[in-house]
């Protein structure tokens, strides 16, 4: 009766811990003998909970962490302590081999009525708990997985989504520290771009090539790890346990990053659940990161279709077709717009007295007194040459004019000193009912050619009729 009572008890409890203290303290007082539950995992042996019959007379029984799957716990139990143990086999509970460590040869136990018939029952009392919480672990598990997937669904940046995938990992297995590789093609080596627990600033200066490592192995083989360095024999000082877990996140047959994962807050190993739990995360993470490294890549390629490489400003042909945008808005919404063409003057004395890198200096601290005066919505580009144009949309003839003629001023102060200076003539167009894209364009060119023919240096306003100059 009191075997069955305590069946039925460890089968009643909601999570293994429980189930294993109860049982343990149980068995200890039905057979009168100190004993211990061990759980073996492909790593090591682990004691899961030791007992005596008196509960107030508990001592450690033994340490078995780190020996390694082949150690048998009955002989280094033996060697510890001075006396026999008999281990006794439970069975495969939860992913991992179980066994009943008890005093004396096996012989005295053996031979003893029910002994068989009572650890059928404690597998089955383990098993049923075991079931349950794995049931709903598997249920918490689904609700993470949904949750995380749709948080990096919403997350942009590449370091945002590193440091989410990060500490989703690391908290659903207990770890306290981590860290996150990446792949940097400029230095054909791994670094590491995120980290859990201590300072980024401590290891960013570290490289991996692919294969050099534990990381590197990772990432090159595309498989995961779970280790334990103290069997390794390798000393890790900035880590508390020696217990490691290192995941690659891939999409397809290519590794996007790796994830290394150390320290469970229990200072326990890893084990098959926490693997398992961190490898179905870590299959979430591959969209995110390909949907980041995708959005890169577009806007790598995005700048060298639409910018200029020299001034950083937009090239003519993503000028061109803002142009056509803005003029069909500003007649679809009669709105104003101006349109501004600026040319340097004389630039050719630039290049043929201070040589050609000093005229692309030139042109790129020109492009930067653009860039720096006008409005954040105005459209700055290269048009060709020594020619840059302004888009600006909802401008009237006089915000036209005070931005032209301060971009002017500033340009000759900013080369004043210089020889030869540096002056710009600019020439206005602006949008009237009916214009069209070459007409608004035509107007700014023909103020322009006026402010060359003016004497350069000057701003001029160019409508259907004769073009006429800003005075200052």
């Amino acid at each position: 009766m009191r075997l069955r009572q305590l069946v039925l008890q460890v089968a009643g409890h909601a999570t293994l811990g429980q189930a294993v203290e109860v049982l343990a303290l149980g068995l200890a007082r039905m057979l009168s003998v100190p004993l211990a539950l061990l759980s073996r995992d492909r790593l090591s042996w682990r004691l899961e909970r030791h007992a005596f019959p008196d509960a107030t007379d508990e001592e450690p029984v033994l340490a078995l962490e780190g020996q390694g799957a082949s150690a048998d716990p009955a002989d280094r139990l033996q060697e510890a302590s001075g006396h026999a143990w008999t281990a006794v086999a439970l069975g495969r509970i939860d992913d991992r081999d179980w066994a009943l460590l008890l005093p004396g040869h096996s012989s005295a136990w053996i031979g003893r009525p029910h002994f068989e018939h009572l650890f059928e029952r404690i597998q089955w009392s383990l098993g049923q708990v075991a079931s349950r919480e794995r049931l709903e672990h598997d249920a918490k598990l689904h609700r993470r997985f949904y949750a995380f997937t749709r948080r990096l669904a919403r997350l942009e940046g590449k370091q945002e989504i590193e440091a989410l995938i990060l500490r989703t990992l690391a908290s659903q297995v207990g770890a306290a520290t981590g860290a996150i590789a990446t792949y940097c093609p400029a230095e054909r080596a791994l670094a590491i771009t995120a980290t859990l627990g201590y300072p980024v600033s401590l290891v960013e200066h570290l490289r991996f090539g692919s294969g050099e490592g534990l990381i590197g192995g990772v990432y090159a083989s595309g498989r995961p790890v779970i280790g334990d360095s103290a069997t390794a024999g390798s000393g890790r000082l900035r880590y508390r346990t020696d217990s490691y877990m290192l995941l690659p996140i891939r999409a397809g047959d290519q590794t996007l990053a790796v994830v290394a994962l150390t320290d469970r807050f229990d200072e326990q190993s890893f084990d098959a659940r926490d693997f398992s739990t961190a490898r179905v995360l870590a299959s979430a993470a591959a969209p995110a990161l390909t949907r980041e490294r995708l959005r890169g890549r577009l806007v790598e390629l995005t700048g060298v279709v639409t910018v200029d490489p020299l001034t950083g400003l937009f090239n003519r042909r993503y000028f061109e077709s803002r142009l056509e945008e803005e003029v069909e808005r500003a007649r679809r919404q009669a709105h104003d717009l101006a349109l501004l063409l600026i040319d340097i003057d004389d630039f050719k004395r630039v290049n043929d007295t201070r040589g050609h890198l000093e005229g692309d200096r030139t042109l790129k601290e020109v492009a930067e007194v653009l860039h720096a005066g006008v409005r954040i919505f105005d459209v700055c580009a290269r048009f060709g040459g020594e020619e840059f144009v302004i888009v600006m949309p909802g401008a009237s003839i006089v915000v036209a004019q005070q931005i032209a003629e301060r971009i002017r001023a500033r340009i000759e102060r900013s080369f004043k000193n210089e020889s030869p200076s540096v002056t710009v003539s600019i020439g206005v167009g602006m949008f009237t009912p009916g214009t069209n894209v070459d007409q608004l364009v035509d107007h700014a060119d023909r103020a322009l050619i006026s402010a060359k023919r003016a004497g350069k240096n000057v701003v001029w306003i160019g409508t259907d009729g004769p073009a006429q100059r800003l005075l200052r």
